[in-house]
């Protein structure tokens, strides 16, 4: 069978509309049934000009997920991927996230709490009832310094 461009793009628009998170090879898989073709003779740029089209594409997506980081710089990566995925139908991972993220902004990890803080009295063979400081929480160490200065007197 010939090859008519015009109806396997309209093919690929109909396809991508249904389900935009189709892979460039699953698209070439469904073009070949469709139109009883080998998938390796379809060329990839009609099914890239059609993602464009329609706005799903990797690049449109890249920039969504970088204005959304520029708004809120310390947006959970997993947000933002999942965001981008259900708008987009792209994948990204958690690198190119980390990557779109604003020069000089960092995503607050879990650190110490000074909420957090239980004690509890230990014997040592050096010091009998030498107490023992143990910390569970998630928040700053510049925190946590500024809670044992404050215990220590300083």
């Amino acid at each position: 069978m010939e090859k008519n461009v015009a109806k396997i793009r309209g093919f690929v628009t109909d396809l991508l509309k249904k389900n935009k998170t189709l892979t460039e090879r699953e698209v070439k898989a469904a073009i070949g049934r469709a139109f009883k073709l080998n998938p390796k003779t379809i060329s990839a740029g009609v099914i890239r000009d059609v993602r464009k089209k329609l706005g799903i594409d990797r690049p449109g997506a890249i920039a969504f997920a970088k204005a959304l980081l520029d708004k809120n710089p310390v947006l959970e990566a997993k947000k933002v991927i999942e965001e981008v995925g259900t708008r987009f139908g792209i994948r990204l991972g958690a690198p190119d996230v980390s990557r779109l993220r604003p020069a000089g902004s960092r995503r607050r990890r879990g650190g110490p709490r000074p909420d957090r803080v239980s004690m509890r009295r230990t014997a040592s063979s050096r010091k009998a009832g030498a107490i023992s400081v143990t910390y569970q929480g998630s928040g700053h160490p510049e925190d946590l310094a500024a809670f044992f200065r404050s215990l220590a007197g300083d």
